[in-house]
């Protein structure tokens, strides 16, 4: 295709078909976040950003806790996200619909944007088939983790491709380091997409374009590490190690609840616990490919397939040529999150990188031997099987993590509105206790630290939701997990009340 042409109005109805979805997704999800949706979290830090009080948080994990008072620094996130938000409470628009709302302006240009870069690396053909293919994927459109900041860093990312790939000088490469840096603000891992970036925009022997997009990328993100060694003493934006999380010596997130203990850093796990670390890393490269088949489909897989197969043999991987750096982008993502947890949000940024390489790899076996209503079909089939997948999925995620009941935040606030303010209240559901109750929660804290946690903090009590034996069971906490399955009692405190839902409230003992 001529390089100074890509069919916009192609583009642009791929982006309004995906803002209808997204749409008709988010009136299905809105209603059933869970209570352990992490857009509860930004909620209320984008609250906190809206009262003047900085990026902070009304609660905290045990293992940040120390010797903070709330509203606590934010150890765990990047700011842009929820100053996105604190600027649609500043405009009178409620949270957390207002990231309903963006999800759904994300997810259209995000689709868009991947019609755009594979039209321009193949054809409008291959374009369309990528589109088609993440239009209504589960795993961009992903009833368990609804509009969070996974997708508008990925659109971000997309854009930041389309500049590398497309444009030659300078201008664009700095163009793409704002939008690679504005994902990095919304997105910490986008970091491992950068070398790669930096690639792109040195090919074709332009080494200064790679320098500059480097340049000027470190120069809008170092501010941010600068700003964070001189407000917390740290200068890593995501404090902890994730790469505890879901490990034999620390299952579920025990990691995260543990208080006052020295926790070991990523190197010092990986030297002494390695093949531990291989077969983590091997279990769950594995479990990510699992992920990723079911996220691409049937069809769409089968069309890569089929129009590799279709292509002559000495010719068949050098046509995906132009998609290599969006396949090594793509693998680097998988393997680095291999290694610290496995969850299918955190292969968003993937998706729509293999998408464009299956449509490239797909425009053949369409071309060839398809006749214009059998191409409709094939991709009225395409589009069919992706909505059903979502729908399947977005019934399944409801009844797996139902909401709370409305009426548990006010009679919860009813039964502890005696207990003093500054005053944590223990729970395994935090982010939801924080943007509900607007008052500081914790993580619920070890069995075996819980008495060291009340020493050193005031406690207003302990939130369970009908979810928590699980929760806990799933981290080890097996004398959690037995007093809250036989409602026994907790030492130090009283209880328990049972409330709406079959939630439970333990208050301190007088």
């Amino acid at each position: 295709m001529d390089r100074k042409s890509l069919p916009l109005r192609d583009a642009v109805a791929w982006a309004l078909l995906a803002a209808v979805l997204a749409t008709a997704f988010a009136l299905a999800t809105y209603p059933n976040v869970p209570p352990a949706s992490d857009v509860w979290d930004y909620s209320q830090e984008a609250r906190q950003l809206a009262r003047g009080e900085g990026f902070t948080s009304l609660y905290t994990y045990p293992t940040h806790l120390g010797h903070d008072s709330a509203p606590f620094p934010v150890r765990w996130r990047m700011p842009l996200y929820a100053a996105f938000g604190a600027i649609l409470l500043k405009l009178s628009v409620p949270l957390p619909a207002g990231y309903f709302t963006i999800g759904i302006v994300s997810h259209a240009l995000l689709v868009g944007l991947l019609f755009l870069l594979t039209t321009h690396l193949h054809s409008a053909r291959a374009g369309a088939i990528a589109a088609a293919a993440a239009i209504a994927s589960p795993l961009l459109l992903d009833p368990y983790s609804a509009a969070l900041s996974q997708l508008p860093a990925t659109a971000l990312a997309l854009g930041v491709w389309l500049l590398l790939l497309r444009g030659g000088g300078t201008l664009s490469a700095c163009g793409a380091a704002i939008l690679a840096a504005a994902a990095w603000y919304l997105r910490g891992e986008s970091l491992v997409m950068v070398p790669v970036w930096i690639w792109a925009a040195s090919s074709g022997g332009r080494p200064r374009r790679g320098a500059a997009f480097a340049l000027f990328y470190a120069a809008l993100c170092i501010p941010w590490i600068i700003t964070l060694r001189a407000s917390v003493g740290a200068a890593a934006p995501i404090q902890g190690n994730p790469m505890l999380l879901y490990t034999a010596q620390y299952p579920g997130y025990s990691s995260a609840r543990t208080y006052g203990e020295a926790l070991p850093g990523m190197l010092a796990y990986a030297i002494h616990h390695p093949a531990a670390l291989l077969w983590r890393f091997a279990k769950d490269a594995v479990g990510y490919c699992v992920d990723l088949l079911w996220g691409l489909g049937p069809i769409a897989v089968g069309l890569g397939i089929a129009g590799l197969l279709l292509r002559e043999a000495n010719a068949r991987w050098r046509s995906l040529a132009p998609a290599l750096p969006l396949l090594l982008a793509a693998a680097i993502q998988i393997a680095a999150f291999s290694l610290l947890e496995r969850s299918p949000r955190f292969l968003v940024p993937a998706v729509p990188l293999l998408c464009a390489a299956l449509g490239i790899a797909a425009a053949p076996s369409l071309d060839r031997f398809c006749g214009r209503r059998m191409v409709v079909a094939i991709f009225a089939l395409l589009l069919l099987e992706r909505a059903a997948t979502l729908a399947f999925a977005t019934r399944e995620a409801a009844r797996r993590f139902p909401p709370l009941p409305p009426a548990l935040a006010a009679e919860l606030a009813g039964h502890i509105q005696g207990q003093p303010r500054s005053a944590l209240l223990w729970t395994d559901v935090p982010d939801w206790i924080a943007w509900h109750l607007d008052r500081p929660a914790l993580l619920l804290p070890l069995r075996r630290q819980s008495d060291r946690v009340a020493a050193d903090h005031p406690t207003a009590g302990i939130f369970l939701s009908p979810n928590a034996g699980a929760r806990n069971l799933a981290d080890g906490e097996v004398e959690w997990a037995r007093r809250i399955e036989r409602g026994e009692p907790i030492p130090k405190f009283v209880g328990p009340d049972l409330l709406t839902g079959g939630a439970r409230l333990y208050l301190p003992a007088r």
